[in-house]
């Protein structure tokens, strides 16, 4: 049987008489070194494809199954993958400069290294993933989960991220300056050493987090709940504070707070 891969314009990239289904004819096509950018695959079922370093810039990839797929290196800068379902895929280096991923799921992918500048993930499950060292400077994020994620030093820089979830999410090292976090429930998470400055953090959530040696100069946190936080040695400096609460937190060797913020007490005192 022939298997046609095209364009989304209609042109041929690629045929085989070989493969037995259109898995296996990306594969064939890949190791052929054939330059998939631009390819029609919205609602294909690619669980388990292998397209390790496969190129797939602005390929149409809508709806389309590609749980436990392999996608190592790959190339997908400004693909479309709103509704997409990547749970348990592994992108780790791939480059998704640009890629649209609305309402995309990734739960338990491994993002590791990728590179999801000025991304669109608004509304994505990304919970249980590991974005270590990814970066998402410029990325759109409202209201995406990445609960109990890994995002060691991941970069979010003036990320637009309103409504966020970080939920029992590992967020050492992370750098989100001048991040907009208005409204992200970041409770029981590790913020350790973390870099905010200049975020903004409106009636953001902080509850029972690590937020030990974290820069928060500068960021507004007006009626931001830190409630039995741990805040030792963070720097708060040029932050506004207006109405944030700071109940049972840990609060030795805070700097740039005035005194009669909160108690020095907690679960981490």
């Amino acid at each position: 049987m022939r298997i046609e891969i095209r364009h989304h314009e209609g042109r041929l990239l690629f045929a085989t008489e070989r493969a037995r289904d259109l898995r296996m004819a990306l594969h064939e096509a890949r190791e052929a070194g054939v330059d998939l950018s631009g390819v029609m695959l919205e609602g294909a079922d690619l669980r388990g494809a292998d397209l390790e370093e496969a190129r797939l810039d602005g390929a149409r990839l809508a709806g389309a199954t590609l749980r436990q797929a392999n996608l190592e290196e790959a190339m997908l800068r400004g693909a479309d993958l709103r509704r997409a379902q990547l749970d348990g895929a592994n992108l780790e280096e791939a480059n998704l400069e640009g890629a649209i991923l609305i309402e995309a799921s990734l739960r338990g992918a491994n993002l590791e290294e990728a590179v999801l500048a000025r991304v669109d993930l608004t509304g994505a499950n990304v919970e249980g993933a590991n974005l270590e060292d990814a970066d998402l400077h410029g990325a759109r994020i409202e209201r995406a989960s990445f609960a109990r994620s890994n995002l060691e030093r991941v970069r979010l820089v003036d990320a637009s991220g309103e409504g966020a979830s970080f939920a029992s999410a590992n967020l050492e090292k992370a750098l989100f300056r001048h991040a907009d976090l208005r409204g992200a429930n970041i409770t029981a998470a590790d913020l350790e050493k973390a870099d905010l400055r200049g975020a903004r953090l409106a009636s953001a959530l902080f509850n029972g987090s690590n937020v030990e040696k974290v820069d928060l100069r500068d960021c507004d946190l007006t009626n931001a709940d830190f409630s039995e936080a741990n805040l030792e040695r963070s720097h708060f400096e040029g932050a506004r504070i207006e109405g944030a609460r700071f109940e049972g937190a840990n609060m030795v060797g805070v700097r740039g707070l005035g005194s009669g913020t909160g108690p020095a007490s907690g679960p981490y005192r």
